[in-house]
């Protein structure tokens, strides 16, 4: 069974897939990704790309959904990334998103049409999910626009929340809620 979610007639979620390994680390190598996300590794290596793929098909498995998606470019394939993270199950009612896109693709409207998309699905596949949450680094506010023009609204703002290379972050906490 294909999964596919279309966003524009060029671009679609799919899950991850042995192939993408060089555009993960293409993109993933941004030091401006790595300050404003808290799992991807810097240097971004082959072997991280590989750990990443087989983990994403291993939950592919498990859950027998897709739940870590390809942002993907029919002319360039892997552009971004895009997930649920599952906290509290696939039978839970609230869950947390992440995603990032490579630089050359920022400013289009593709993370925000990712978002979107990505949030109906999970909302219409996972009956009993209300609440879907995000963290935003404070100091990037571009991530938050992205979240609002997808339907989420700010909640909250937690200071020393999160701790990255010993150095504490505040984040603004952002949800949709199930319409």
């Amino acid at each position: 069974m294909e999964e596919k979610i279309y966003l524009r007639e060029h671009l679609s979620l799919t899950p991850f897939e042995p192939g993408d390994q060089t555009n993960l680390v293409r993109y993933l190598n941004d030091p401006e990704l790595y300050r404003n996300t808290l799992r991807i590794p810097s240097p971004y290596t082959e072997a991280d790309a590989d750990q990443w793929i087989n983990m994403a098909q291993e939950n592919r498995a498990l859950h027998g959904k897709t739940y870590n998606w390809a942002i993907r470019h029919k002319a360039h394939g892997v552009i971004g990334g895009i997930g649920a993270f599952l906290h509290t199950g696939v039978d839970g009612h609230l869950d947390e998103i992440g995603y990032w896109l490579g630089a050359p693709f920022r400013g289009q409207g593709i993370a925000t049409n990712a978002v979107h998309a990505l949030c109906d699905w999970l909302f219409e596949s996972r009956p009993p999910l209300v609440r879907i949450e995000a963290k935003v680094h404070s100091d990037n506010p571009a991530s938050a626009r992205v979240l609002e023009k997808a339907g989420f609204e700010r909640e909250g703002f937690a200071r020393k929340h999160t701790i990255k290379n010993g150095e504490l972050i505040d984040v603004i906490l952002m949800a949709r809620i199930r319409e």
